[in-house]
């Protein structure tokens, strides 16, 4: 008698395998998603602080930005604006923090009053021995945080 199939220990062995497999796949798949979401984040803070600093040339007495209205040049995705001052996507709150072109990210499901992800600022113009941009990463992701601002710090 010849039967066709597979052991039920064949199949416990492939059920293992694909076991370990996805045991050892699943954090690298989770780190990839959050490294792209971080990267959502940085860029539309760039995109926002970039156009801070044209607005900041075209009108070179003003030093703050607090309004959509004076960077209505950026085009940002996936979002709305809640008021004149804070852009929100899914993941994100983009708020405008007035000098310097200043923008803080906050996660949407945080208190948004107090854990940024990142605190990023193009100041309008360059001084003798002051630093003309700056980036600072919250403590959610600190080593994904320092990737993101040297990408944004042009490092």
């Amino acid at each position: 008698m010849n039967k066709q199939g597979f052991t039920l220990v064949e199949l416990l062995v492939v059920v293992l395998i694909i076991g370990i497999l996805s045991a050892i796949a699943l954090p690298q798949y989770e780190s990839a998603v959050e490294k792209s979401r971080m990267s959502e984040a940085m860029i539309n803070a760039k995109a926002i602080t970039d156009a801070a600093q044209r607005y900041f040339q075209a009108n070179p007495n003003e030093t703050v930005v607090n309004n959509k209205n004076q960077i209505a040049d950026v085009d940002l995705k996936g979002g709305t604006w809640t008021d004149s001052s804070t852009f929100k996507t899914k993941l994100f709150i983009y708020k405008l923090g007035g000098a310097n072109g200043q923008v803080n990210v906050y996660r949407t499901d945080s208190d948004s009053t107090t854990s940024y992800i990142y605190h990023l600022w193009q100041k309008p113009e360059f001084t003798e021995g002051e630093v003309l941009k700056g980036c600072t990463a919250g403590n959610e992701d600190p080593e994904t945080g320092e990737q993101m601002c040297k990408f944004f710090l042009g490092i």
